[in-house]
């Protein structure tokens, strides 16, 4: 009988009470500010967000090295898993996944009866993804085989999209994905880009002038994106976003997309980086992409 283990990196943002009882290990990813290195599953997100605000140098995250992977699949086998399913942040932003197969290809050519290694790239982002790597241990606890498992998590990822947005420039400024000049125009005119997250990309479909107006457009965008709505459950992700903002988040969600439920999750250090500690996401399931 197969005995399956999932590791997620820490950038999936799944915490220890979401993943307790599952066979599900986090990797965690390091995080360098202030001249220190800290290992992501250690840091207090909630402070880390106000450390944000006031930090003159950009933080960076260091990915996980390949013999460091190596160790998780040896750690695995010698706990009795006979397979490793291990899914990540895109490769289009880290390179967690690369570094992943290349543990595994080690893995496999340097240890008698290696146990067989799946490495899936999830082409997204945060709790997107990191959801992904829930419902999948959950269906092994449940009797999923290995190659069962493999084939949802692989569904599951060419499904997931979703859509972000921030309520200030100065940090999408500050990590280069904006030049200065849009951002003082942006922030001038009180203009806020929507962005999309798909198959790895991040990119504008559409902005609004206000705060206000964020929230109302955000929900139209999805609602001619997601697919069979009342049989989803959705996620809503925030960082250190006004409660009022976010009940309003939910109450808009509730009423225009009618979902099966949303499950809410704090954005962690890699998207807060790029983006700031003032951002929402929502994600969903939509259209299929080729991957």
């Amino acid at each position: 009988m197969d005995k399956i283990l999932v590791i997620v990196d820490s950038p999936g943002d799944l915490t220890k009470e979401e993943i307790s009882g599952l066979p599900i290990w986090v990797a965690s990813v390091r995080v360098i500010y202030e001249n220190t290195e800290y290992y992501e599953s250690e840091i207090d997100i909630t402070e880390f967000w106000s450390k944000l605000e006031l930090l003159e140098c950009i933080p960076t995250t260091a990915m996980i090295l390949a013999h460091e992977w190596r160790e998780y699949y040896e750690k695995a086998a010698a706990g009795g898993y006979t397979h490793v399913i291990v899914y990540t942040i895109s490769s289009t932003a880290s390179g967690n996944w690369n570094s992943a197969v290349l543990g595994a290809q080690a893995y496999r050519e340097e240890s008698p009866g290696a146990i067989p290694v799946c490495v899936q790239d999830s082409r997204s982002y945060a709790a997107l993804y990191g959801r992904n790597a829930l419902r999948v241990a959950l269906g092994i606890k449940n009797g999923m085989n290995f190659e069962q498992s493999c084939q949802y998590l692989r569904d599951l990822t060419v499904r997931t999209q979703g859509l972000l947005w921030v309520y200030t420039l100065k940090h999408l400024k500050r990590s280069g994905r904006i030049s200065g000049m849009a951002a003082f125009v942006g922030e001038v005119l009180g203009v806020r880009p929507v962005l999309s997250v798909r198959d790895g990309v991040i990119a504008p479909v559409d902005k609004v002038r206000g705060d206000r107006a964020l929230l109302p457009r955000v929900v139209e965008i999805a609602r001619k994106n997601i697919i069979d709505p009342q049989n989803q459950v959705v996620n809503l992700l925030y960082s250190s976003v006004p409660q009022e903002e976010i009940d309003r988040a939910v109450k808009m969600i509730n009423e225009t997309l009618t979902p099966k439920g949303i499950n809410m999750h704090r954005i962690g250090c890699a998207i807060s980086i790029n983006c700031g500690p003032v951002s929402m996401a929502l994600g969903y399931y939509g259209e299929p992409f080729d991957l």
